[in-house]
């Protein structure tokens, strides 16, 4: 995990860049993947792990991704159980939302800590350059196959 995940938000915004201080984390979204899934996203992962996505999106149209692999024997309870504490991010800012990770981090551990500021961090680098376009894999973008292609899902 970073250092620091709150370094990357700027003093007195709300949001990063220019963007106004209506920016707040509207839905928050977990995907665990099936196999095929899981091989293509993380290449070389362990067939004993939990491999998935979590999505956080803006008022604003902007979205972070945050990527994971859970060790079989880290999951404690099923994946709703272990997704479900990211919940409290929903209606945060982004600054807002990093505080509250960065306070929860002992209590979440070191995997659930990195998803989540994996996801904020993303997203503060999108607001950031949200001139420049959002990149990503096609098969991200398509609700569809990751849906097709998932064991669990969660959506605050």
């Amino acid at each position: 995990m970073s250092p620091e995940p709150l370094t990357i938000v700027k003093e007195g915004k709300e949001c990063c860049g220019q963007l106004p201080q209506t920016c707040i984390i509207t839905r928050i979204e977990c995907f665990q993947f099936d196999c095929e899934l899981s091989d293509r996203m993380l290449p070389g992962h362990s067939d004993d792990c939990h491999c998935g996505l979590l999505t956080l999106s803006t008022n604003l149209g902007t979205w972070g991704l945050g990527e994971f692999q859970i060790p079989c024997g880290k999951l404690k309870g099923d994946f709703v159980q272990w997704a479900v504490v990211f919940q409290r991010i929903k209606g945060l800012t982004l600054a807002d939302g990093l505080a509250y990770v960065h306070q929860k981090e002992v209590v979440w551990g070191e995997i659930r800590t990195h998803v989540i500021s994996s996801a904020l961090i993303d997203l503060a680098a999108k607001l950031e350059h949200a001139s420049e376009g959002q990149k990503v894999e096609s098969f991200l973008s398509d609700r569809t196959y990751l849906f097709d292609h998932s064991q669990a899902y969660i959506s605050f």
